[in-house]
């Protein structure tokens, strides 16, 4: 099988310094912790995760809080597309509708955020059928890295990407966070097989 690598085949990456200067940064406390929402003249830049998880992550899906649980999905349903819940509601509200910055980001990151925006939350794709998804089927490793690089986690759930051969994987933000979204959004993190994988 050929293993698709990004190049220069497919556009290097292009570093738009004109829309980082002076970027403006929005706090916003939760009880999570401070998140800082970076703001270009191009949009939504980043976000930045706080650098202490205030809140204690929940020991398992089922002992999530059921308020908080229903608040996702009936966000999401109206069309959100982000790992929220009750204790999250204040930075939902600061993300909402905001334009995206993708200024920086290759043509090939591009097709894998807007292939992964279209994954609901409490399902889960591997890194090889996203990579099917955007139409670069072999490129998983690539999109690991695409992963890596994403500086809108949340927005851009990388959270929902997992490994094809079982548990969680790697996150940006660390594991912890991983796995605590994940579980908000009813996936059992131990035996995520057990939830359906995102098909097309």
């Amino acid at each position: 099988m050929k293993v698709w690598a990004e190049n220069r085949d497919h556009g290097p990456q292009t570093a738009d310094y004109r829309s980082m200067q002076n970027p403006r940064k929005i706090p916003v406390k939760t009880k999570a912790g401070t998140f800082v929402l970076e703001m270009s003249a191009d949009g939504l830049y980043a976000v930045r995760f706080p650098k202490v998880l205030s809140l204690r992550v929940p020991p398992t899906a089922g002992r999530s809080n059921l308020r908080d649980r229903h608040a996702l999905r009936a966000f999401l349903s109206a069309g959100g597309g982000l790992a929220m819940t009750g204790w999250l509601s204040v930075l939902e509200g600061k993300l909402r509708g905001r334009k995206l910055d993708l200024t920086s980001c290759t043509p090939f990151q591009r097709k894998v955020y807007i292939a992964l925006r279209r994954v609901p939350a409490g399902k889960v794709i591997t890194y090889g059928e996203l990579a099917k998804r955007a139409g670069y089927p072999g490129a998983a490793r690539a999109v690991g890295n695409a992963m890596k690089k994403n500086r809108l986690p949340l927005v851009i759930p990388c959270h929902r990407v997992v490994p094809s051969t079982g548990g969680i994987g790697e996150y940006s933000q660390g594991k912890r966070w991983k796995k605590m979204l994940l579980e908000l959004e009813s996936v059992a993190v131990s035996t995520y097989h057990s939830v359906k994988l995102e098909k097309e």
